[in-house]
């Protein structure tokens, strides 16, 4: 793990706090029944990030099986659902412009996987409608964390969502040589040093942990973090650089970070919506952190 002197990094405002225990989820689609005394569902917990920068998409209405009301309507582009509940195993997600029929054609359907009860996901809608792979309108799931941070620390999930923009590297900026100086020791240089490497668009960045593969990477919390996005690269963190983000995690966080944004005509703003994984209360939000 990095750390805050390491990853560097100027003055941002922090991130929402996030309390250790998550609130249930605040819908429950009804499901038609068959009758009988058969013993309820085990229920998982899901919600929608929309990270699609498509006009086309500016605010949508999701629907989950062939169910005709919509778990979320007229979600906002940069914003997230409240977490619904729905039966363990997998489901069809439709995405239809916000006030379209029920009947009407959706822009996109895509299959979550199977879903565990008793666990909570994310799903990420990305990309554009009728565009060409791999930036095709186009939804991610992941499963969310229930592990509480170390002290001092923050787990912080990537995805990468900005349209145009190929692979990435998430790095450490080089730092220059110091010479030494009163009450300071000489410096050598250093150069930018990779967080985590290639993360595809569409995709989570991914580090290994305790010997297993993770989306979430701990970092420093409680201190300004400087990252910079860097084109992938034969060499880490040797490619063009495509942005510079700071952020400050709060202490034992949980989020989940959007890159968002286009590259391509017509451009939109990047940013990168910081997501806590956790809502105490009101409705959940994304902070949007721009990448300069």
């Amino acid at each position: 793990m990095y750390t805050a002197a390491q990853l560097n990094g100027g003055a941002q405002p922090g991130l929402p706090e996030e309390d250790a225990a998550s609130p249930p989820p605040v819908a429950r689609p009804t499901y038609p029944t068959t009758g009988g005394a058969a013993e309820a569902p085990r229920m998982a917990a899901l919600r929608v990030i929309h990270a699609s920068p498509d006009r086309a998409a500016a605010s949508v209405d999701l629907y989950v099986d062939e169910l005709p009301t919509a778990i979320a309507t007229a979600v906002a582009y940069r914003s997230v659902t409240p977490a619904v509940e729905l039966p363990a195993g997998a489901h069809a997600v439709h995405v239809r412009p916000a006030g379209a029929a029920v009947t009407a054609a959706p822009a996109l359907t895509a299959q979550t996987p199977a879903l565990e009860g008793d666990h909570r996901y994310t799903v990420i809608a990305h990309g554009l409608v009728g565009g060409a792979a791999p930036h095709a309108l186009a939804v991610a799931a992941d499963g969310d964390s229930s592990a509480t941070p170390e002290a001092g620390t923050a787990h912080v999930r990537f995805f990468h969502a900005v349209v145009g923009l190929g692979a990435v590297d998430l790095c450490r900026p080089a730092t220059p040589a110091r010479p030494a100086a009163a009450g300071q020791p000489a410096r050598p240089a250093a150069p930018a040093a990779a967080v985590v490497e290639n993360v595809a668009y569409g995709a989570f960045a991914s580090a290994e942990r305790d010997g297993q593969t993770s989306h979430y990477l701990p970092v420093p919390a409680g201190a300004a973090i400087t990252l910079q996005i860097r084109a992938d690269a034969a060499r880490p963190c040797a490619g063009p650089l495509r942005g510079t983000v700071t952020l400050t995690p709060a202490d034992q966080s949980v989020v989940t970070a959007v890159a968002v944004g286009r590259v391509t005509a017509p451009a939109a703003p990047r940013a990168l919506l910081v997501c806590p994984d956790a809502v105490t209360d009101g409705a959940p939000s994304c902070t949007p952190v721009a990448i300069r």
